[in-house]
C-alpha cells in the first residue's frame, strides 16, 4: 500500500520536474540564465539545487555514501554542480531523467516502511520520497515566481493538475 502512494508521488514529482522543463524550453534560452534577485540567482540554478538535493536524498536511500559521510556528500555536491552547470536544458532533462527511473525502481521494487537515516534523522522511505516531492513542489513554485519576475508566464505543476491530465 505505501509503495502505491509513494509510486503516485514520485510519478507526480516527475511530470511536474518534466511539465516545468518542458515551458522553460519554450522560452528564450538565455531566460534560464538571467540573473534575478530571488531565492537562488538563476532560474538554472532553481533546477540544479533542485536535481542535486533529489540525487543526495537518493544516494542516502540507496546507500551510496554514509549518512554521516559529510564530506563525501561535499564532494558529491561538488562533483554534481560542476557536471550540470553548464549543460542544455534538453541535457539537463536527460540527467533528470536519469535520476527519476533510478527512484522509480527503487520506489517500485522496495519496502517503503524501512527506514533511513540522515545525521541524527531517521526516516521511512516513503517520508524520504514526501520531502523530495515536497522540496521539488515548493523550488518549482520558486520558478513560477522568477518566471513573473522576468515577465513570462509560469506553467501549473499542481497536483490536482497531474491528476486531471492523468485521467485523459
Amino acid at each position: 500500500m505505501m509503495n502505491n502512494h509513494s509510486i503516485k508521488l514520485f510519478d507526480y514529482n516527475t511530470w511536474a520536474n518534466k511539465t516545468i522543463l518542458d515551458h522553460l524550453m519554450q522560452l528564450p534560452s538565455e531566460l534560464c540564465h538571467e540573473n534575478i534577485k530571488s531565492v537562488f540567482p538563476s532560474i538554472f540554478d532553481t533546477l540544479m539545487h533542485i536535481y542535486i538535493v533529489d540525487y543526495g536524498w537518493h544516494s542516502l536511500l540507496i546507500r551510496r555514501y554514509a549518512s554521516d559521510d559529510y564530506e563525501a556528500i561535499r564532494s558529491t555536491i561538488a562533483r554534481l554542480t560542476e557536471e550540470v552547470k553548464a549543460l542544455s536544458l534538453p541535457d539537463f532533462g536527460k540527467k533528470q531523467d536519469l535520476l527519476s527511473k533510478s527512484y522509480y525502481d527503487f520506489v517500485s521494487t522496495t519496502d517503503m516502511e524501512q527506514t533511513t537515516t540522515y545525521s541524527t534523522l531517521s526516516m521511512q522511505h516513503s517520508e524520504v520520497i514526501q520531502h523530495v516531492v515536497n522540496h521539488g513542489t515548493y523550488h518549482r513554485g520558486n520558478i513560477a515566481a522568477m518566471l513573473r519576475q522576468l515577465d513570462h508566464a509560469g506553467v501549473s505543476t499542481d497536483y490536482s493538475t497531474y491528476l486531471y491530465q492523468a485521467m485523459k
